[in-house]
């Protein structure tokens, strides 16, 4: 077997926004490397984490294998396993494994435990040239040392030339609790949908910050869902006034750069003991709901024609509440739920956000 080394590794990469480059090694950030000062410690993290970061290239090769450092979350919920790598064979799902090594986080205190350094090998598959995606788990930091192939296979970049939804929201876009990296309801509605997505669902610090906005900007995307409110409403950190300005601020700096991009604004799930709470006299999830509507609804009568408003109870509602093992995240099968609700409201019928591309 052979092994690749970063340069070789770089132009392999997706899903994220920088890449960190260390003699050795690198580690793909969903956020820019220039401006990790500018974030809080948490969300530094958060941002750190692989979520929807992938490899894609065309190879001959029957084996696969990775070697790097690891930092994982391994806060598994109701027996589900996570922290997994998933292999994709030309567009299919091809396997599901966990690396062997790499250290855990310590929530309790912060700690790492364990050494960092992993491997993650996938043997077994098909002859002849075809297209590997390799999905980095989503619930760790991972700094990539090498990629190894046969002897005797090529690595070529197998850019993604569909249409490509950018995703922005909590730890419910983020997707720790799924078992699998590609598990999280934006990669099953993608999937269904067969277009191609970036996740940047930053856990606990979707602040409708302009700094996430300007990434947003700045970011390749035929279509933008912007999932808003779940993270400002603990302690009231937005009162209605701010929450508002802030909607509107986000939305104002993302049209700098995607004037006429399809912008879609989803309100909060559903989420037990939270609906009429209002804490600190913050805006609660029920009315949240009704302020996110009527953003869009002033964006419009300004003359936006291509922003639009799902209210987040149609992806996950009271029924659903069974799928939310913490009383606030969906477990696996919540996020699927999630994900095919999303494809059947959003990416399929006569106007879905956005269109696969026809073959020429």
């Amino acid at each position: 077997m052979k092994t690749l080394g970063p340069d070789e590794i770089v132009p392999l990469l997706d899903g994220h926004v920088d890449v960190r480059r260390r003699p050795g090694s690198l580690q793909p950030l969903r956020l820019p490397v220039a401006e990790l000062g500018f974030y809080d410690a948490f969300n530094r993290w958060v941002a750190s984490c692989a979520t929807a970061c992938r490899l894609r290239l065309r190879t001959g090769s029957t084996s696969i294998s990775l070697s790097g450092a690891q930092r994982l979350l391994d806060q598994s919920v109701g027996g589900e396993r996570r922290g997994a790598y998933d292999l994709f064979v030309d567009g299919a799902f091809h396997g599901r494994a966990w690396a062997e090594g790499g250290a855990t986080i310590d929530l309790a205190n912060g700690a790492i435990v364990g050494d960092e350094a992993f491997n993650l090998t996938f043997t077994g598959l098909p002859e002849g040239e075809k297209t590997l995606e390799l999905w980095l788990p989503q619930t760790a930091t991972v700094s990539i040392t090498g990629l190894g192939l046969d002897d005797d296979a090529h690595a070529l970049p197998a850019p993604d030339g569909r249409p490509r939804i950018l995703f922005h929201g909590s730890s419910i876009t983020h997707c720790m609790e799924a078992e699998g990296a590609s598990a999280g309801w934006p990669a099953v509605a993608s999937a269904l949908a067969g277009v191609d997505h970036q996740n940047l669902g930053w856990a606990g610090s979707c602040l409708l910050s302009g700094q996430a906005a300007r990434i947003i900007r700045d970011a390749r995307a035929d279509a933008i869902v912007l999932k808003l409110g779940i993270n400002v409403h603990a302690e009231g950190q937005l009162k209605e006034r701010p929450f508002l300005d802030s909607a509107h601020a986000m939305i104002s700096i993302i049209r700098e750069k995607h004037p006429a991009t399809p912008i879609l604004i989803v309100s909060p799930i559903y989420s037990p003991g939270r609906e009429d709470e209002s804490p600190g006299g913050g805006p609660s999830l029920v009315r949240m709901r009704q302020l996110l509507q009527d953003v869009v609804a002033a964006r419009i009568a300004a003359g936006d024609g291509q922003i639009r408003y799902l209210d987040g109870l149609t992806l996950f509602g009271a029924a659903d509440a069974h799928l939310l093992p913490d009383d606030l995240h969906p477990n696996t099968e919540g996020y699927r739920l999630m994900g095919e609700r999303f494809h059947a409201l959003m990416l399929s019928g006569q106007d879905p956000l956005v269109r696969p591309r026809t073959a020429p």
